[in-house]
């Protein structure tokens, strides 16, 4: 009997909860979700930038606050962009809903990221790299000044000119991998003949460069270009 006279009561609150469940779903219907809004603005401006390597490429857009209501809009949000803006690191996007005729401004930002090979340590002149000592971070492409490496299999082998602190990216200038004074091989010939001799490196050299050394043997001054470490070539 308890239980029958509770009933109106019951039935009462069950209609106020679905009341309640109603008007809020009606509501959600009303305004559009801003974290949806935000992620919509960073595929749009991936797109835009059209850039086949995307993962290196990190878009992060900026949230909107969670007091501002978006009106919902009966078709699919519009975005604009400049092509000016496109080159920037803050990104301002204009998303508007034509049937509604409102519009507001996101901001988008855009970082272009790149292997970059760092030292792990602090490192003082003198110091061979190694597989150790190095490693390969991401890094924002525009906090790069000068060239820079992105494989360490490169450097391995090399040494360092001047003191590194930890987490520096290696550039050409710190290194070397024939250094001022070292003892070089200098190699030379052509197709049916080779020729090798020893030498002093007078000068700092990566791969690829061409230096000064002499030959130990005729104490000939000769321009060589690095081959590796500790090995140079003359061209004939």
């Amino acid at each position: 009997m308890k239980k029958l006279n509770n009933y109106p009561v019951f039935v009462k609150i069950i209609t106020i909860v679905i009341s309640l469940s109603s008007f809020i779903t009606a509501a959600d219907e009303n305004y559009l979700d801003n974290q949806a809004l935000v992620l919509q603005a960073e595929q749009f401006i991936i797109a835009q930038l059209q850039i086949d390597t995307a993962n290196q490429i990190k878009v992060e857009g900026m949230p909107v606050d969670e007091r501002i209501n978006i009106p919902a809009c009966g078709q699919a949000i519009e975005f604009q962009v400049s092509p000016e803006a496109l080159f920037q690191s803050n990104i301002t996007v204009k998303a508007q809903c034509p049937v509604s005729n409102w519009y507001m401004f996101l901001m988008v930002k855009a970082t272009e990221i790149q292997p970059v090979v760092v030292v792990t340590s602090a490192l003082s002149p003198g110091t061979l790299l190694n597989e150790n000592n190095l490693q390969v971070v991401d890094m924002d492409k525009k906090r790069m000044r000068n060239t820079t490496f992105s494989d360490i299999s490169s450097l391995v082998g090399a040494r360092v000119k001047r003191r590194l602190v930890s987490g520096r990216p290696i550039e050409p200038n710190d290194l070397c991998f024939v250094c001022e004074g070292d003892n070089v091989v200098i190699s030379a010939g052509s197709a049916n003949m080779q020729i090798k001799t020893n030498g002093i490196a007078l000068e700092d050299g990566n791969i690829g460069e061409t230096i000064r050394v002499k030959n130990s043997r005729s104490n000939i001054n000769l321009m060589a270009q690095v081959m590796t470490t500790n090995q140079v070539r003359v061209n004939l």
